[in-house]
C-alpha cells in the first residue's frame, strides 16, 4: 500500500506542476490588463458573468479573480454589485478545465510533452516559449492522471482504503475533507483531478465524492478572505459574497446529494470521470441560476454584516 500511496502521491505532484507550468504560460496576462478588463465590463451583471468566465477560463485560477476583485474594490475600482458578476463567472469558468481531464488524451501526452519541451527551451522568441508552457503544461497534467490512475489498482485490495472510503459516507466529513484540501492546495482543480481518478478507479462512489466538491468550492474562498482583512469595507462584501455564494449552494444541494448523483449517471451513464466532472460544473451553474435573482436581498444581508 506504501508504494501504492507514494505513485499515488507522485502522480499528484507531477499533475500540479503541470497546471504550475500551464498557469505560467497564461501568465502574458498580467494582473494589471485583467483589471482593466473587469472594470470596464463591470457595470452590466451578464457582461461581468461572460468576462469572468472567460477570464478564469485563460488563467485557471477563480481564486486569483476573487483576489483581483478584492484588490479592486480596495482601491475604490469596484463595488459588490459590480463585481458579483465577476466571481459567479469565475466559478463557472473553473469548472472547464476538469472538463477536458475527464478526456482520455494520455496517448497524446508524449508528443505535448516534447513539443511542449522543445518550444520551451527555444529563446528566440517568447509567444512561442508560452505557447510551449501550455503544451508542455497540458502533457504533465495528463502524465500525472495516468500515474494516479495506475496506482489505484492495488488499492482496491487494501482493506485501510476501504475503511478511509466508508468514513467518508458522511457528507459532513467529506464536505469537511474538501475544504482542508482546497486550503492546502489553493485550487478545486487538483482535488476534483483527484477525485475523478478516485471515482473511476471504484475507490470511492459519486455520492461520497459530491460532498467533498462542496467543501473543495468552499475553501478556494480562502484566500479572498485572508485579503479581505487588510482591506476596505467593499473589499470584505465581495470576499464575504463569494463564501456565501458557495456555502448556500452546499446547503441547497446536501439534501439531494444521492438525487444529484442518479442526475450526473443519467447524463453519463458510463464515464465515471465525466460524472465528477459534471458534478463541479452543474454545481455552479446552477448555483449561479438559484443565487441571480436573489441578488438584491444577499446584496442588503451583506452591507447589514459588514456595515456593522
Amino acid at each position: 500500500m506504501i508504494i501504492s500511496l507514494i505513485y499515488f502521491v507522485s502522480g499528484i505532484g507531477i499533475f500540479i506542476w503541470g497546471i504550475f507550468t500551464l498557469t505560467n504560460g497564461l501568465k502574458v496576462f498580467s494582473q494589471q490588463k485583467i483589471s482593466q478588463v473587469i472594470n470596464n465590463f463591470a457595470n452590466n451583471l451578464l457582461k461581468s458573468i461572460i468576462i469572468g468566465f472567460f477570464i478564469t477560463l485563460i488563467i485557471q485560477s477563480s481564486s486569483m479573480v476573487t483576489v483581483i476583485a478584492v484588490t479592486m474594490a480596495g482601491a475604490e475600482l469596484l463595488t459588490l454589485k459590480s463585481a458579483a458578476g465577476i466571481i459567479i463567472g469565475s466559478n463557472i469558468g473553473t469548472t472547464i478545465a476538469v472538463q477536458l481531464y475527464a478526456f482520455n488524451l494520455f496517448k497524446i501526452a508524449p508528443y505535448l510533452v516534447f513539443i511542449g519541451s522543445v518550444l520551451h527551451f527555444q529563446n528566440y522568441n517568447i509567444k512561442i516559449k508560452l505557447i510551449g508552457n501550455v503544451l508542455l503544461g497540458f502533457g504533465l497534467v495528463f502524465y500525472g492522471l495516468k500515474i494516479m490512475e495506475l496506482a489505484t489498482i492495488p488499492l482496491k485490495k487494501n482493506s485501510n482504503f476501504e475503511l478511509i472510503s466508508a468514513n467518508l459516507s458522511n457528507p459532513f466529513w467529506g464536505i469537511l475533507a474538501g475544504i482542508i484540501t482546497a486550503l492546502i492546495l489553493q485550487s478545486s482543480n487538483v482535488g476534483i483531478a483527484t477525485l475523478q481518478v478516485l471515482v473511476s478507479s471504484q475507490l470511492m462512489t459519486l455520492p461520497q465524492a459530491l460532498p467533498i466538491i462542496y467543501g473543495l468550492n468552499i475553501g478556494t474562498c480562502s484566500e479572498a478572505i485572508i485579503l479581505s482583512f487588510a482591506t476596505n469595507k467593499e473589499g470584505k462584501k465581495i470576499a464575504l459574497f463569494n463564501i456565501f455564494l458557495n456555502i448556500v449552494s452546499t446547503i441547497l444541494f446536501l439534501p439531494f446529494t444521492n438525487f444529484f448523483a442518479e442526475f450526473l449517471k443519467l447524463v453519463s451513464p458510463y464515464n465515471p470521470s465525466r460524472q465528477v466532472a459534471n458534478a463541479h460544473t452543474f454545481f455552479n451553474l446552477f448555483s449561479a441560476l438559484l443565487i441571480i435573482p436573489f441578488l438584491k436581498q444577499l446584496f442588503i444581508l451583506i452591507d447589514k454584516l459588514v456595515d456593522k
